[in-house]
């Protein structure tokens, strides 16, 4: 007798990260807590790396533009 293949009539579903509810592999959002699964598992991230620098810099850049209004301002 040869042990039943794990992929055979393997579910999709995994657990949430926050509330441990199962959760499907299409789900956006889990159905239990309402917490956004994006970057969990298969899903993408809801920002890349880059995007994150890039936001990062544009609120710098507005801090020094505002600072230097209020230097100059004085």
């Amino acid at each position: 007798m040869t042990a039943p293949d794990p992929r055979e009539g393997a579910s999709t579903a995994v657990a949430c990260p926050l509330c441990g509810a199962r959760i499907s592999s299409d789900d956006g959002r889990c159905p239990e807590c309402n917490m956004t699964l994006d970057g969990v598992g298969s899903r993408p991230a809801a920002f890349t790396r880059q995007a994150v620098w890039w936001w990062a810099g544009a609120l710098l850049a507005i801090y020094l533009v505002v600072l230097a209004i209020v230097v100059i301002a004085r």
